[in-house]
């Protein structure tokens, strides 16, 4: 039988590998509309927009954009459901492996159903952003202030034997960025409020229960306090730190309350923590271990090691 240690490990794989996958699946898409757009672009006159042209475009790169968030919200509504199904069958599946009995209880998807709309807020308002940008740049164009050919690459970046290679920023990629982002955050987020909610509905039922934070070991800079909040040991109710005095306290890794700098690219993680199960350096220490050889084979720097970009 698994026991407390291995089956936390793969509760933590899977939910990692339910991030990633989202991520990948949200960005594949926005790249099939980034070469959906280049064609529209491509055919654009080669000296400059007209008026009449830059709204067929308009309205072109629109629909486009607006596809793309569709697709987007549907792949980020699966992957809240599946994280929010996996944070509440942490608490249930660890007391398993440690032969506690788990008493019946269940939890509200109220709270799901808020995270749907605000990612989903989040999706549109990044299309919407982008679609204001690639209207300026269309407009520099119709101004005569850009080539088509320029304005293309200010919008979709280098295309392979369309366009020659350009350095710098364009739209889509900031868009993928922001993405990104956004479904790594709210599929952590998900995660960890159901995790913590199972907690709350659950700790009566085992006596002595505790939650205890984990740093995501990225090797890159992280975030001070969330180097020195892992491993550490809090009761159900209580935050793990408080960003000001008298605030309500951070109780979990991107909690709502925190402030948006303590939450953003967050990977770090809280689990259910019980004496029984073994203290809670051994508990880090295992997770130490699996983080390390991750990043190791992920070919990033070495623990200990940074290059100057906070990530975590």
């Amino acid at each position: 039988m698994p026991t407390v240690s291995d089956t936390l490990k793969r509760i933590i794989a899977d939910q990692e590998a339910r991030i990633i996958t989202g991520q990948a699946a949200v960005v594949q898409t926005l790249e099939e509309v980034r070469q959906q757009v280049a064609m529209e672009l491509l055919t654009a006159p080669t000296d400059s927009f007209s008026a009449y042209r830059l709204q067929q475009t308009l309205a072109a790169i629109d629909q486009h954009l607006a596809t793309w968030a569709g697709g987007a919200r549907s792949i980020i509504s699966s992957g809240l459901n599946d994280a929010w199904s996996a944070g509440m069958e942490q608490l249930p599946e660890l007391a398993g492996a440690a032969r506690m009995y788990l008493g019946q209880f269940g939890i509200s998807t109220d709270v799901l159903d808020q995270l749907q709309a605000f990612s989903w807020g989040k999706i549109n308002g990044v299309a919407g952003e982008a679609a204001t940008k690639i209207k300026a740049e269309l407009t520099l164009g119709m101004l005569g202030q850009k080539t088509s050919q320029e304005v293309a690459q200010a919008i979709v970046g280098d295309l392979p034997e369309t366009l020659p290679m350009i350095k710098g920023r364009n739209v889509f990629k900031s868009v993928a960025e922001r993405a990104e982002v956004i479904t790594g955050t709210e599929l952590g987020r998900a995660f960890s409020m159901a995790a913590q909610k199972s907690l709350e509905a659950g700790f009566e039922s085992v006596p002595g229960l505790q939650k205890m934070w984990l740093h995501s070991g990225h090797p890159k800079v992280g975030r001070q306090i969330h180097l020195l909040m892992h491993g550490q040991v809090r009761e159900i109710d209580a935050p793990f730190y408080r960003t000001y005095p008298g605030d309500y306290g951070v109780q979990f890794p991107r909690d709502p309350n925190a402030p948006i700098s303590e939450v953003i690219r967050c990977g770090c993680t809280h689990v259910p923590h019980h004496p029984d199960w073994g203290t809670a350096q051994d508990f880090a220490n295992v997770f130490d271990d699996r983080q390390d050889k991750l990043w190791k084979g992920k070919k990033y720097i070495s623990k200990g090691e940074t290059d100057g970009e906070t990530d975590q």
